[in-house]
């Protein structure tokens, strides 16, 4: 059975447990309010009206990802009323929480992305601070100058203010009828108490330590007994986050159909039983890296070398002392937001992978969106999102022959890392062909000359100021035996050249690996479909082509859609299609239900236009 059909018995239903949970929660607050209009202490008035608050949270938590309509059509208008009448009593606007929310699920523990990262303080002060001022963060985001410029905040933005003016309005009515004092204590007083409560125990606690991006990784579950219960479920939050569609109650439940594949995945899975890890350590949230899995972390930086006047080389920290695993040879992909943009690039790994440190080279291009970004912008502990190892640029377990390595510009960067690694743990002899255009463009000319005065009789080591043609590669390697092993990177052109050079020295196709990495734009297939679609009551139309995404053709001709991961996991994006066919990339592991298909739903993210289209909210 598909992951899919597992965790969707649990929805496509209406959720009765929270909509009983709801009603409990209002009449809990009318006697609230009568018992301190009775006399009840103001402390313990607040304290109670904390728990109820606490609980309000849950309600509009469950609305936002339509988990209470399960998406049944008749319930969605329901739902949405639920939605705000709960956020109410945390005095903010539930449209602006939704957008807050889904983005978080869109990009948990990122740094620059998600909004409740704003709790990971660097100490208990700062954490206290965050999470008691997290509310004001929100409201920054909805209200602020930036919001303008955001399209999911933008096109909410209007309801936010006639919310907050409702709010301010009602408090005011309050006051003047004489209720002023059990509004402050029931729920003023308890919405700011219950605020960095949940700040902490939704936010701080389930992602600490806030460095994994992996979904296996990036949160955790507890599964001390009863703990559940004063949580609403949310100590089993990766389930939450690996399936946000199945409602809080269900939590639970769909952990355990998951357990297997979670403990396979070595989970932050933390409690008492025999098979949990030990409760909140960093390791938990590590064990990809430490069992030698790809991985995917926010990565801080250690610290930034200037190699050459337009190269860097970027060292990291390691997280909780623990090595890096790697080969010699493979690349990271390190991603970071250019102009609001998220862009990602592959970078080789310059280290010696004995030495458990992680460095990139990193070199000014023309048009270089991250690479020059990354020399303008990064220096000591700024933030990065790195993921790998990759690549099959590696060794072979073990050398018989002699090595060639030839280079051209940044291309020495995973030559670098093979050349450290075989000097040090073999006696392999080494010849390194290094082109560069001038002596102030050598890359790691310190580590180059290092090695040469370190392992004189077991390396060879030869830079030519000029670039490396056929003739010229020829002319510098045309004694060395034909039976070696070479590992050529650098520009095409160079390689290009090198395998000829090589093939006439009478060395073999196998014996040649190359190592190159191509960005290429995506080639539009020039068969366009108009697209139309009101969003709250604004109308925008665009083409689009048949070979994007309706997403990435909005975004292309200036006209975003409102959107969050763009990858169909939070359903921010998501919009009615009234008229057209479209083409699903993918209908597995996304944020819409069977049954919201059915009626017609669609995330523009995942979707191509087959046709001319006509969507709505």
């Amino acid at each position: 059975m598909k992951n899919q059909a597992v965790w969707q018995k649990y929805t496509g239903k209406v959720a009765w447990p929270t909509l009983f949970l709801f009603f409990g929660l209002l009449i809990g607050y009318g006697f609230l309010w009568l018992a301190y209009k009775n006399g009840l202490f103001w402390g313990w008035t607040s304290c109670i009206g904390a728990s109820l608050a606490y609980g309000m949270f849950t309600i509009a938590h469950e609305a936002c990802h339509g988990n209470i309509s399960g998406g049944v059509k008749s319930f969605v208008g329901i739902e949405k009323i639920l939605g705000w009448i709960s956020s109410l009593f945390l005095m903010f606007p539930y449209c602006a929480f939704v957008v807050i929310h889904l983005r978080h699920h869109a990009h948990t523990n990122d740094p620059v992305k998600d909004p409740d990262n704003y709790v990971n303080g660097s100490n208990a002060f700062s954490i206290f601070f965050r999470c008691t001022t997290l509310i004001a963060h929100y409201f920054g985001l909805t209200l602020g100058k930036d919001s303008k410029n955001d399209p999911a905040m933008k096109s909410i933005r209007g309801q936010s203010i006639l919310f907050t003016l409702f709010v301010i309005a009602l408090i005011t009515t309050l006051i003047l009828i004489g209720e002023g004092q059990a509004l402050l204590y029931v729920c003023i007083i308890s919405a700011l108490i219950a605020a960095p409560i949940l700040a902490f125990s939704f936010d701080w606690i389930p992602h600490y330590p806030h460095h994994n991006t992996g979904k296996y990784h990036n949160t955790r579950v507890i599964t001390i007994p009863g703990l559940e219960l004063v949580s609403l479920y949310q100590s089993y939050h990766l389930m939450h986050h690996l399936y946000p569609r199945v409602p809080f109650y269900k939590y639970k439940s769909c952990f355990l159909d998951y357990e297997k594949e979670l403990l396979s995945h070595k989970s932050p899975i933390e409690g008492f039983r025999d098979q949990d890890a030990h409760l909140m350590q960093k390791k938990n949230t590590y064990t990809d890296l430490l069992t030698g899995k790809k991985w995917s972390y926010i990565l801080e930086v250690e610290n930034v070398f200037k190699e050459t006047h337009d190269s860097i080389k970027i060292t990291f920290k390691n997280l909780d002392t623990i090595p890096f695993t790697f080969q010699a040879g493979q690349y990271v992909v390190v991603s970071d937001y250019v102009q609001n943009q998220l862009i990602r690039r592959c970078y080789s790994i310059c280290e010696n992978p004995s030495t458990g440190k992680l460095s990139i080279g990193v070199k000014r291009v023309t048009h270089g969106k991250l690479s020059n970004h990354l020399l303008d912008t990064v220096k000591e502990n700024y933030k990065l999102q790195v993921a790998g190892p990759y690549g099959n640029f590696v060794l072979p377990e073990t050398i018989h022959t002699s090595l060639i390595l030839i280079a051209g510009g940044s291309g020495i960067t995973p030559l670098l890392s093979i050349l450290k690694f075989v000097l040090t743990t073999s006696s392999t002899h080494v010849t390194l062909l290094y082109g560069c255009k001038s002596d102030k463009d050598i890359i790691f000319k310190k580590d180059i000359d290092m090695l040469a005065l370190s392992y004189p009789n077991q390396f060879n080591c030869i830079v030519a100021l000029d670039v490396l043609t056929e003739e010229k590669q020829y002319k510098y390697l045309e004694h060395v035996n034909n039976d070696v092993l070479c590992y050529v990177c650098g520009p095409s052109p160079m390689m290009s050249a090198s395998k000829r050079a090589l093939q006439k020295i009478g060395i073999a196709n196998h014996q040649i690996i190359t190592e190159e990495f191509s960005f290429e734009t995506k080639q539009l297939s020039g068969k366009k479909h108009t697209i139309t679609s009101v969003i709250h009551q604004n109308k925008i139309s665009f083409s689009a082509d048949c070979s994007e995404t309706i997403l990435e053709a909005s975004m292309r001709e200036e006209k975003e859609i409102p959107y969050a991961c763009g990858m169909g996991q939070c359903g921010t994006c998501k919009l009615k299609l009234d008229e057209g066919e479209v083409v699903w990339n993918t209908i597995e592991e996304i944020a819409l239900l069977k049954n919201e298909r059915d009626q017609g739903y669609i995330l523009p993210c995942i979707c191509s236009a087959k046709t001319n289209l006509t969507l709505s909210s």
